[in-house]
């Protein structure tokens, strides 16, 4: 069985604070004597469930369409589900029990999917966020790793993030900090349906722009 765990992408969306909205464009419509109906889409490229390619913090990264097809399909995926408050962090002590010899995705669970209609101000300005140390250590320590999911917004919380210069994107992505593959970074994902699940494989397929930093992405888990 297959489950979702993208959100569609619609205008006046969940957006992470001051990035620009997302709006269509009507181009052509039927109902007023066309031949097909066609669409603009305009779209900042961190909007919705989406990736963050490695040219995101490192100007010498991969761009998206440099990154690897095997970095969006996941045969060893492994949640994470520990319930977080406002701003908390996800650390080392989260993973402890966690066997990561041939884990190739993470999917941390913060149970903050749930206030994304509920309680949009939360989901927006107070979402959790990976310490820098878990994200060393993801980088430097677990090689079969390539990529993390999160439910929320980003990888660093608003302001702390800022604060500090987005370390834990910096330790996932840039040659700067870690001269080991980086580990691509999917935000916004919905994994509640998959809490109560055995997952069996993730796929979770961007659309391609060229030379870009990032994109909306299709997620789809396999699960039992």
């Amino acid at each position: 069985m297959f489950v979702e765990l993208s959100y569609p992408l619609e205008e006046k969306g969940i957006t992470y604070p001051d990035n620009p909205p997302t709006y269509f464009e009507e181009v052509e419509r039927i109902e007023r004597g066309a031949t097909a109906n066609t669409s603009m889409i305009h779209l900042f490229t961190h909007t919705g469930t989406h990736v963050d390619a490695p040219f995101h913090f490192c100007k010498e990264g991969w761009k998206l369409d440099e990154v690897p097809l095997e970095y969006f399909i996941f045969e060893h995926p492994v949640l994470v589900n520990r319930e977080k408050n406002p701003m908390e962090l996800f650390t080392l002590e989260d993973i402890e029990e966690i066997n990561l010899e041939e884990v190739d995705l993470l999917m941390f669970r913060s149970g903050f999917a749930r206030l994304r209609e509920k309680d949009p101000a939360t989901y927006r300005f107070l979402f959790p966020g990976i310490s820098p140390e878990l994200a060393r250590f993801l980088r430097e320590e677990v090689p079969s790793l390539r990529a993390i999911m999160l439910d929320f917004l980003s990888a660093d919380p608003l302001v702390k993030g800022a604060k500090e210069g987005y370390l834990a994107h910096k330790w996932l992505l840039s040659k700067e900090f870690s001269q080991k593959r980086p580990i691509v970074i999917f935000e916004d994902v919905n994994l509640e349906p998959i809490t109560s699940k055995k997952i069996k494989r993730v796929i979770a397929v961007p659309v391609r722009f060229k030379g870009l930093d990032g994109s909306p992405v299709s997620v789809v888990a396999e699960v039992e």
